[in-house]
């Protein structure tokens, strides 16, 4: 299995509830000894939530990181809010742009979610 979360929202309450799908994706994929590929394209005012400072939600991410969750942020987002990649976590990678990265995993077959 293969899914892509998509998050744009900057609402904590958002985010973490986008957290705790992930959790229990994971947790299901696990009891079912089924491997996933997941990964979190973060885009528009979601960019908060990759941050390494003052970022409530960093320890989550950082957990969901190690089980091997991906996330990625959008080029274009950094480039409008002025954002360097030294000021986020050290494991984001950066896409070109998030639309296009979802609508190419999505071509590719891998089951989309918009948290």
């Amino acid at each position: 299995m293969q899914v892509v979360f998509q998050i744009t929202s900057a609402a904590s309450d958002a985010q973490l509830a986008m957290l705790g799908q992930l959790h229990n994706l994971l947790q299901y994929t696990d009891a079912q000894k089924t491997r996933i590929a997941i990964e979190v394209v973060v885009h528009g005012q979601a960019w908060n939530l990759l941050l390494a400072a003052e970022n409530p939600l960093a320890d989550k991410v950082a957990v969901l990181y190690s089980r091997s969750v991906r996330f990625l942020i959008c080029q274009n987002t950094l480039n409008s809010h002025q954002l360097p990649v030294a000021q986020l976590l050290s494991f984001v990678a950066v896409v070109p742009a998030a639309v296009a990265h979802l609508v190419e995993r999505q071509h590719e077959g891998w089951a989309y979610i918009r948290c």
